[in-house]
């Protein structure tokens, strides 16, 4: 859970800093990096998936998984989201 928290505070900084040189370059904002993080464990406890979640995981796989379970959990990942202003 501690490095996803980390990961995430660090895309957080790198947004952040990005966004400031675009903005002052460009006037763009629109810029967010992201890195997509699923969790794969034994553990079935929803208190574990909620934390998994919370501390910035994008997903969820619990083992033993068939193949498709696990691909459509990264699918996810690579659908199409709307832009947002920041």
């Amino acid at each position: 859970f501690e490095v996803t928290r980390q990961i995430r505070q660090l895309e957080n900084q790198a947004n952040e800093q990005i966004r400031n040189e675009l903005t002052l370059h460009t006037g763009v904002r629109k810029v967010q990096w992201h890195l997509p993080i699923l969790a794969m464990t034994a553990d079935l406890i929803q208190a574990t998936y909620e934390e998994c979640l919370k501390c910035g995981m994008n997903g969820y796989v619990s083992k033993p998984f068939e193949k498709q379970q696990l691909y459509q959990a990264v699918a996810k990942f690579f659908e199409a989201k709307p832009i947002q202003d920041s």
